[in-house]
This record gives C-alpha cells, structure tokens and sequence, in this order.
C-alpha cells in the first residue's frame, strides 16, 4: 500500500523550534506508518537531520516551496492573505500561545483568535488547540495536522522515550562538525556554557564573572557579545556553522550549562550532563520529557513571560532590562548546585 505522503516546510522560525519538530515528526513518522513525512529544513540541518532522523523523515535537499506543502509561519493574518488567495496553507503554532502568555489581553488579541479560528476552519491556517499550549513545544508544532491530530500525547511521549535511545547513540556517534572547530585541552576538567539568547534569557556578563569566572563560555564565531565576555578575561570558545559543533563541544566538557536557546534543544537529546536554565517559558513546554538532565526552573514572579528580541525590544514587558532571576539569590544557588 502506497504511504500517504505529508510535505513541510519548515524552514523559517529559530533553530530550536526546528529541532522540535523534527524530533516530534520522527516519533510520529512510527505511530503512522500509513504516513510519509517529507521536510524541508534550514541549510545548516541538513547534513545532520539526514544522518539522525533519515531512516524515517524524508529531509529534502531542494529549498523550493511547492503549493501542496504546510509552511510553518508566525505571520499575522494581513501577511497570511495573500498567499493563502494563492492557494498556499500554513501552519501557525505559536499564535494562541504568544496570548495565551500575555499578561494583559487586549481587544485585537480576541479579534486574532477569532480570524485565525475562522481561516483554520477552511484549512488555510493549521492552529492547535490551546489545550495543548502547556505541553512540549514538539506536539504543539504538529498536533494541528489532521493525521497527527489523533495520537493522543500519552503515546506522543511514549514513542519520544523510544527513540531516545537511538538518537542519544547517533548524536554520539561521528557527527557533521566544523572544520574549524577547536576544543580546548582543558575543557574535559571544566564548565561549558552556552549563555546566548535573542531575549532576556541571556546571561549578564556581570553574573558570569561572579559566579563562573573559570569556565568556558561559547558563542556563534559571528557573535559580537563574545568580544564583551573576552575583554573581562572569561575564557571564550566558538562554535560555527554545523548544529554538531555545540554536541561536540558539550561532549568534551566536565558539565554543561546553556540558557533557553538553541544549543539547549540539542543538549536535551545529546547530554544528560547538562543544566538548562529557564527564564522565559514553561518548563513543560521547552523542556523534552526525555531530558535527563537537570533543569533549574524560573522563579521571577513574572515567569511565564512573552519572548521579546532584546535588539528591537530594550525592555521586557515587565519593564526591566535584565530578567529578574539573574539577580535572584535563590535561582543562582541552583544554577550552581546544578554544577555536578
């Protein structure tokens, strides 16, 4: 019998929320094996997702969107309604849950839901439930397509925790990495950390001077803030273009330590010798239910709060420059208990 074949797009959004759904596509792509999932990833994935994820996902080396594929998008309906006339559909995750995280609705928050509603009853624009909103990210990425729509998230996570295995060993095993990339001698006796993030989650030069002078920070090789952390005298390594520089890296370190950001969600499924420190989102949405790691949660009373680009939003929405937990006695502590 012939697989119904399911095409994406999933070439637009942050680097995690690629991850996300990869790994969710993949534990989907064994619950429905009726099914074939073709994607199209970001340039930098895919040498990667084809070695970790190929034996089930059809990863496309053609960047080319075609009319009968879902593209993921964070576009507003007025963005959306051109293309749509053109006969494109999308899928939109995150729209109810930007709301849903907003402290203070406002009128053209309920008038978004009801257009999005109205377009997804058409099939143009996939959202999911808001029911789903607290749960993995992965699952709130693909819920709203039709085939998946009925796995119930039980057997969602199960089938995560089944492939754990096998990915943990791929992730492992001989990996894509930069020619470039250079591991310090003395990284195996010490810290790492990934302190980047478009938002507040990034952690404050003056907190990592305090509290974790002699570890290694890493940063993008094109990351400006890198030449901040150097003029202190914090020790700095870089990563480059391959998503595997961040696994090797973090495989050679004593213990790992990464922000909300993009290294993490590879950490999750590479190194359980990892502490992911949250400030912005929920725990039980960014944090996979394979994670073995240890996880130290937020405890700003303003924790959950909207991710805002720190280079067009100087201020959170609570006001404030720095997010509340870097200053928070408690929440350092446990970063630095964390520290095995």
């Amino acid at each position: 019998m012939e697989k119904k074949i399911i095409k994406i797009d999933s070439s637009k959004g942050g680097n995690g929320d690629v991850w996300m759904r990869l790994v969710s596509f993949y534990a989907s792509a064994a619950l429905l094996p009726d099914y074939s999932f073709s994607i199209i990833v970001p340039e930098i994935f895919k040498t990667l997702s084809i070695l970790v994820f190929g034996d089930r996902l059809n990863i496309l080396t053609d960047s080319t969107t075609s009319k009968d594929m879902l593209v993921y998008t964070n576009l507003g309906i007025k963005d959306l309604i051109k293309p749509i006339l053109n006969g494109r559909r999308f899928i939109s995750p995150y729209q109810r849950a930007v709301i849903q995280d907003k402290k203070k609705k406002e009128i053209k928050d309920f008038l978004n839901i009801l257009l999005f509603k109205i377009v997804g009853t058409f099939g143009f624009v996939l959202v999911p439930d808001k029911k789903w909103i607290p749960y993995y990210q992965g699952y709130l990425d693909i819920v709203s397509i039709k085939a998946i729509e009925g796995i119930e998230y039980t057997n969602f996570e199960k089938q995560l925790k089944l492939d754990f295995v096998q990915l943990l060993e791929r992730l492992n095993s001989k990996i894509p990495i930069s020619p470039e990339l250079h591991a310090p001698s003395d990284l195996c006796d010490s810290v790492l950390v990934f302190p980047t993030g478009t938002s507040r989650q990034f952690i404050p030069l003056w907190w990592a001077s305090n509290n974790l002078k002699n570890a290694y920070f890493a940063f993008y090789f094109k990351d400006d803030e890198a030449k901040e952390f150097l003029k202190t005298g914090l020790k700095v390594i870089y990563f480059y273009k391959e998503p595997g520089d961040i696994i090797f890296l973090s495989q050679k370190a004593k213990w790992t330590v990464s922000t909300d950001s993009f290294p993490s969600h590879l950490l999750q499924y590479s190194n359980p010798r990892t502490t992911i420190v949250l400030t912005e989102v929920l725990k039980t949405r960014i944090i996979s239910p394979v994670f073995s790691g240890v996880v130290v949660d937020s405890v700003a009373p303003c924790h959950p709060c909207l991710h805002k680009a720190k280079k067009i939003h100087p201020l959170c929405d609570a006001g404030l420059k720095e997010c509340l937990n870097w200053k928070s006695k408690v929440y350092t502590e446990n970063i630095l208990k964390s520290i095995k």
